[in-house]
C-alpha cells in the first residue's frame, strides 16, 4: 500500500515543484527610458544595492536641486549626503508615498509634498516607484 502511495504523490511533487520553479523566473525588463511598467531595478527584499553614488545623487539633483542646491539660503544643499542625511526623517515623511506611522511624522509636510511645485508647476516629479526607492534607501542608511 506504502508503494502505491508513493508511485502517485511523486508526480504531484514534481510538478509542484516546476509549477514554482516557472512562477518564480524573471521576466522584467531592464530599465529602458520611458518604460513605465518596468519593474525597477532594485528588490525592496533584496540586498540594499543603491548608494548615494549609484542611484540617491541622481534622484536628489533631478528633483530637488531646484531649490535646495548650494545656494539655498537655509543651508540645505541636497547635492551633498551629509545634508539629505541629516534631513532625512523629514525628506522620508514628505517624499513617500504613504507615511508609515512609525515613522512620527508631523502634519506637515504630507506625504508627495516633495518635491514641492515650482511657480510654473513644470519641474519634474518622482514616480511612486522611485518615491519607494528614495525611502527605502533612507530606512538602509543613507549609505
Amino acid at each position: 500500500m506504502r508503494s502505491k502511495a508513493l508511485f502517485f504523490a511523486t508526480p504531484v511533487v514534481v510538478l509542484s515543484v516546476v509549477a514554482v520553479a516557472a512562477c518564480s523566473s524573471s521576466s522584467s525588463t531592464s530599465g529602458s527610458p520611458g518604460a513605465q511598467d518596468a519593474a525597477p531595478a532594485w528588490a525592496p527584499d533584496g540586498p540594499d544595492t543603491d548608494t548615494w553614488a549609484s542611484w540617491s545623487a541622481g534622484f536628489f539633483a533631478t528633483y530637488c536641486l531646484e531649490c535646495h542646491g548650494a545656494n539655498d539660503p537655509q543651508g540645505l544643499d541636497f547635492g551633498t549626503q551629509s545634508t539629505v542625511c541629516a534631513n532625512k526623517d523629514v525628506i522620508r515623511c514628505g517624499v513617500c508615498v504613504a507615511q508609515d506611522p512609525a515613522w512620527g511624522c508631523p502634519a506637515s509636510p504630507p506625504a508627495k509634498q516633495f518635491p514641492i511645485s515650482d511657480s510654473a508647476g513644470t519641474n519634474p516629479k518622482p514616480s511612486d516607484a522611485d518615491r519607494d526607492r528614495v525611502v527605502d534607501w533612507i530606512n538602509a542608511g543613507c549609505k
